[in-house]
């Protein structure tokens, strides 16, 4: 996020208009769809299914404290392991509260999916109604157990939640050697060096301002001041060590660049040589792409490819960030959200994953209109057509950003485009339903079927406000499959693998993460929507050690159980609701 562009609107007014420019050559994929053709609408049911929770971001009215307006994440999980999803909330708190006062006092959620469209809020009895502030999220099965994890990005201090497997959660992140202290944001885990475990990578923003300095103005407009005058704090790399965690960030090459205020971060296979890199999002100074060597070291590469900078090679105000195949060529794609007047990017992979075009106006995605400031992101296919549509959350983070600039608003309405084959986009918000016509202030956001019907589902955080829980309505006329990894060892979740479905003339990939978007986890099981087939060809999984397995001839529909070593899947259907949930656990 970046306000030091909020301040020189003039000097962008190139990039006013957002009109594709010439196409050359489209992306590998498939043909156009007809516009005509039916698309999702989502239906907020938050307050229907029970979830009740406010998220508070700390905001005092002094506008010096900058992490008032970046903390809010979600991590969608099964933290009870009885196959429905279940949503974790980040929060914010009231920073330097005065002499007596007791503050805002929000704490973090639990809320644990009944089925039935029914939520339970259990925070209180599974411990994890932490009140100091945080920001974001990730999760793992760190210990093997089968139960995952979640690490809890704080200001200060981390969190640990080790899962005990009886719905109870506690701190360990003492033990485990994550004692550091700062403005932690993103985080991703990843078995960095192929031994088996999941190492951890924080990214850092700034060292916060103090209490007795005034905010910037603007038209005299208070605002936020730029990031630039906020100190960049290092990120860190932790390598597991039999479930305590080593600082090698040093030793991993991560600290060859200067500090970048990261705030998200994706830890994926971006190359293609079945090592795990991290791309990380970096707030007015240039992304970092680390290359890694499946030996724990690292090479930043990001100028050299293409994806560290915006289309004009300035530093971009980032955000969000996903990696998915959008196009349909088998290699990774890296979408990036970025500040007000700077648009987001759409980087494709046009060499193998070494190098990158941003075809963010080819694809369609700006629409004109760049008074917004994007968020959480994701490639999700939300008709399960086989393509990869894009959805983008906006909010600005100054309260008063009409008076300052009267094209520009502090809430703002998200966005949603379908993917169209070859390369593009169209959008379709208008038509998604009254949640894509409501401005909200937009953090972060996450993607997932809460009610297993097949088809994905949106959770966002709004700061300062409750959240948007959007069902999927419509989503699953197209056929789908859920693949649920089952790995061995400590890397019970295969954090890392990659699955490779074919299903009729479509061949799609996706890998498995602990975390994306915006300081958020999306579900845990890998979804593909696979249009009109009834059946999948061929499935591929690479796991994180390398080696291949391949399955055959499954069917759609279904969730999808890949067990390391089987020789057979498990095929179920999705779990539905039983009146039984409501009194379990």
């Amino acid at each position: 996020m970046s306000p030091g562009h909020f301040l020189s609107l003039a000097c962008l007014a190139l990039l006013a208009s957002c009109e594709a420019r010439s196409p050359g050559t489209a992306p590998a994929g498939s043909g156009a769809k007809a516009s005509s053709e039916p698309f999702p609408q989502f239906t907020d049911v938050t307050v229907a299914w029970g979830i009740r929770f406010e998220h508070q971001n700390g905001f005092d009215g002094q506008r010096y404290r900058i992490v008032e307006t970046i903390n809010g994440g979600v991590a969608l999980l099964d933290h009870d392991g009885d196959g429905w999803l279940d949503i974790f909330f980040t929060n914010g708190a009231r920073l330097d509260p005065p002499p007596g006062s007791k503050g805002v006092r929000a704490g973090d959620a639990l809320f644990r999916n009944r089925g039935g469209g029914t939520f339970e809020d259990v925070t209180a009895r599974a411990g994890v109604g932490d009140e100091r502030l945080s920001l974001g999220a990730a999760s793992a099965d760190l210990d093997g157990d089968g139960f995952p994890e979640v690490l809890v990005t704080c200001l200060g201090r981390n969190r640990l939640w080790k899962n005990r497997g009886d719905g109870t959660f506690l701190d360990v992140a003492e033990e485990a050697g994550l004692t550091d202290e700062s403005m932690h944001s993103g985080a991703a885990f990843l078995d960095m060096d192929e031994d088996g475990d999941l190492d951890l990578y924080l990214a850092s923003y700034a060292l916060d301002r103090k209490a007795d300095q005034s905010p910037c103005r603007m038209l005299g407009v208070p605002i936020y001041c730029t990031p630039q005058e906020y100190p960049a704090e290092p990120d860190h790399l932790y390598r597991n060590d039999g479930g305590r965690f080593t600082d090698v960030s040093e030793a991993s090459g991560i600290r060859q660049v200067e500090p970048g205020r990261g705030l998200s971060v994706v830890a994926a296979d971006f190359d293609g040589d079945g090592h795990q890199d991290l791309y990380v999002a970096n707030d007015t100074t240039a992304n970092f792409l680390f290359l890694g060597d499946g030996r724990g070291r690292f090479r930043e590469v990001g100028l050299q490819s293409g994806c560290a900078l915006g289309e004009d090679a300035t530093e971009g105000g980032s955000m969000g960030i996903e990696a998915a195949d959008y196009d349909g060529d088998g290699v990774l794609d890296i979408l990036v959200t970025n500040y007000q007047n700077q648009i987001n990017n759409l980087f494709r992979a046009v060499r193998g994953g070494d190098l990158y075009e941003d075809r963010a106006r080819f694809a369609g995605i700006c629409q004109g209109r760049m008074p917004e400031v994007a968020w959480g992101a994701g490639l999700p296919d939300l008709d399960q057509d086989g393509l990869r549509d894009l959805l983008v959350v906006n909010g600005h983070l100054n309260h008063l950003a009409h008076e300052a600039d009267e094209e520009t608003s502090y809430q703002q309405r998200s966005r949603v485009f379908r993917n169209v084959g070859g390369g593009k986009f169209e959008e379709r918000s208008e038509g998604a339903g009254e949640a894509f016509r409501t401005p909200r202030v937009g953090r972060g956001t996450a993607f997932g079927d809460l009610d297993n019907d097949g088809d994905l589902d949106v959770v966002i955080v709004n700061s300062s406000g409750p959240p948007s829980v959007l069902r999927n309505d419509g989503g699953n006329r197209g056929r789908f499959a859920l693949i649920h990894l089952v790995g061995d060892g400590l890397n019970r979740n295969a954090i890392g693998a990659r699955v490779t479905v074919a299903a009729g003339d479509r061949r799609q990939v996706a890998e498995r993460r602990s975390s994306g978007s915006y300081l958020s986890v999306n579900d845990p099981r890998l979804h593909f929507g696979l249009g009109k087939s009834a059946r999948m060809d061929r499935l591929e999984v690479r796991w994180p050690d390398g080696k291949v397995e391949v399955h055959r001839d499954l069917p759609a529909d279904r969730l999808i159980t890949v067990t390391k070593g089987s020789t057979a899947c498990r095929i179920e259907d999705l779990p539905k609701y039983s009146a039984t949930q409501k009194s379990e656990h």
